[in-house]
């Protein structure tokens, strides 16, 4: 990882020699968003989904990207091949910059950098088998931006990981929201359920959205935690795992308990428009 090369404010460096200042106020207050592209045979996938995400965190929280949407993408292309890397992630990352009272910030000297990293690899018995989420009481700030603010799923990673579960649940007054890192759907009798007030719209979620709509019947909606006892599946979405299929949540099994028809069908959806787009 420290051998690769980044983009860091107009410059490419080794990752091992980026440096931000120590006032910079993404460090000093939290004040950074970022968006996360996963890359298929050296191409970008939903590259437009993406910036525009992009473009809506930096708007809810008072930044300006400091480059156009075609220029970060020539950026990412660069560090592919500079890095050699063909199936990958890259990070889109803004903060306000450097601060001197840690209160105020010009948006003419952001701190703006890019980073591309080895694409991650999950076992197949994930999405053969499916996995589990367990619930947690929370409500993200600011839902609708990519912040860099995980301080719930870090504190929770402990819980998380003696429970066995693969993501935390956000719920809030009796709804469910979305994943720490995802979206969540839920499914019964073929139609596809998913909350959209208070929510990270990602870009996973998009898609599978216009890949559903002409085989499925979808409800954007508040969803209740009661709804989980009669669904028949359950799925959550991100942009490197795509779809996991979820079988448990809490103590709770989902429908059987095995990976369902709607779920599978749309796995395969999900891929074929990678190889689509990508191959």
């Amino acid at each position: 990882m420290k051998n690769l090369i980044c983009y860091l404010n107009g410059k490419y460096v080794p990752l091992s020699q980026a440096q931000i200042s120590i006032l910079d106020i993404g460090l000093l207050r939290g004040l950074s968003i970022f968006d996360f592209l996963r890359c298929y045979n050296g191409r970008l996938f939903l590259p437009d989904f993406h910036f525009q995400r992009f473009h809506n965190s930096a708007k809810a929280v008072g930044l300006k990207i400091p480059l156009s949407d075609e220029a970060i993408k020539k950026i990412i292309l660069q560090l592919l091949a500079k890095n050699k890397l063909k199936e990958a992630t890259a990070k889109i990352f803004l903060t306000g910059g450097e601060s001197p009272d840690g209160l105020s910030f010009n948006l003419k000297t952001p701190t703006f950098f890019i980073i591309v990293s080895p694409a991650p690899a999950y076992p197949k018995s994930l999405f053969e088998k499916g996995a589990k989420l367990i619930t947690h009481n929370h409500q993200r700030e600011k839902a609708v931006a990519k912040t860099s603010n995980y301080l719930t799923l870090l504190s929770l990673k402990k819980q998380k990981e003696k429970s066995g579960a693969l993501e935390i649940l956000y719920t809030s007054n009796g709804l469910i929201l979305e994943g720490a890192t995802s979206n969540f759907f839920l499914i019964k009798n073929k139609v596809l359920i998913t909350a959209k007030n208070n929510v990270l719209l990602g870009t996973r979620r998009r898609l599978i959205l216009q890949l559903a709509k002409n085989k499925f019947k979808v409800e954007e909606r508040p969803v209740k935690i009661s709804e989980l006892k009669n669904c028949d599946e359950a799925f959550i979405c991100s942009t490197t795992r795509n779809i996991v299929p979820i079988v448990k949540i809490d103590n709770l099994k989902i429908g059987n308990g095995r990976v369902g028809p709607v779920t599978k069908e749309l796995m395969e959806l999900i891929q074929k428009k990678i190889k689509k787009d990508c191959y």
